[in-house]
């Protein structure tokens, strides 16, 4: 690389809100960071623009000094080149067409079986505990009154469906309590059964509602098999591989959503920076975020292997830190929320 007194080559890739290109001056968090940077250690830079996967190449052949363009830190990408301290720690987010992932009865169906199982189980061990206690009250209360056969077996099933249809307030089916006993215990019975199928609806309604139930891609886990959409050479592309995900490489985000928006593609996942960046800043947007943050990650300068850079870059960041300006840069390009729980 030669004498780094010399103007650096700061190889750049469009990743909103890290680094934003375009007609003007690169601006973005990482700019700030990365001007503040140079100011502490006193070098001088010009940058480059480059699609996001010739960067590493770029270092890796000492082509460029160095890389921003959210560049996540990964043991793969250290055995060619170096990284400074983390700057940014991060993840990945799915995007998805309001449109095409609407509310789907039988996904619906089967979030709630499979998420809500917990609800099911206490509902359904509530309904057996009831059928039980009320079943052997009635059979008891109406036993000498030939509602019910006067063996236990099969009086006690001859009780149960009595039960379940005064609970059910349809009708009292094939028997009818006789006693005065028995006709209490069937009031019981059918406020008991509102009372128990009113408490299952009302959990079901609110774990839907937290839930926010969308269509067929809520999670990570659904994009198996889904047509999705990454920039090429991202960290994001070898998760969706894991996932069983068919890939869709794009040069740059911009082509994903352009994708997205006419539905070619059924999502695109990338970093989360860039994902709420776009959510916040594009007013017609027709896309939404779905399910929460996940494959965590962090952020450092990508540099050339054993740069002189390295440990001057790290002591500039943690005194941006001790002195504040790092929190200023975040504060203006995030706000008050940190990445990570989003």
């Amino acid at each position: 690389m030669g004498n780094i007194k010399n103007k650096l080559k700061v190889a750049i890739a469009n990743f909103p809100p890290l680094v934003i290109t375009g007609e003007n001056e690169p601006v973005g968090f990482e700019i700030d960071l990365w001007e503040a940077i140079a100011q502490e250690i006193g070098v001088n830079f010009k940058y480059e623009k480059h699609d996001f996967k010739e960067i590493i190449p770029l270092l890796a052949e000492k082509k460029a000094d160095v890389g921003l363009a959210g560049i996540t830190i990964t043991e793969k990408r250290e055995k060619i080149i170096d990284f400074s301290h983390s700057t940014l720690d991060s993840g990945l987010l799915i995007a998805v067409n309001k449109n095409s992932n609407r509310p789907r009865f039988f996904n619906t169906i089967k979030t709630i079986f499979i998420e809500g199982n917990k609800i099911i189980r206490s509902a359904a061990i509530s309904v057996l505990i009831f059928l039980l206690v009320f079943g052997n009250l009635l059979y008891l209360a109406e036993r000498n009154a030939k509602t019910f056969s006067h063996s236990y077996f099969p009086g006690i099933f001859e009780s149960f469906w009595l039960v379940i249809c005064s609970m059910s307030t349809d009708s009292f089916g094939d028997y009818v309590p006789h006693t005065w006993w028995g006709r209490i215990v069937t009031i019981g019975i059918i406020i008991g059964g509102v009372a128990i199928f009113g408490l299952f609806i009302g959990q079901i309604s609110a774990f839907l509602a937290v839930k926010k139930i969308k269509g067929e891609i809520n999670n990570n886990r659904d994009l198996a098999n889904k047509v999705t959409a990454t920039v090429g050479g991202t960290t994001s592309e070898g998760t969706l591989r894991k996932i069983g995900a068919k890939i869709v490489q794009v040069p740059n985000i911009e082509e994903a959503y352009k994708k997205l928006k006419s539905e070619k593609i059924d999502a695109l996942v990338f970093d989360a920076p860039t994902i709420i960046y776009y959510e916040k800043n594009d007013k017609d947007s027709q896309s939404e975020i779905v399910g929460e943050l996940f494959e965590k990650q962090k952020y450092g300068v990508a540099l050339q292997q054993d740069s002189p850079l390295r440990e001057k870059i790290n002591q500039a960041v943690l005194k941006l830190r001790e002195s504040g300006q790092y929190d200023s840069f975040y504060k203006k390009w995030f706000g008050d929320d940190p990445i990570m729980e989003v």
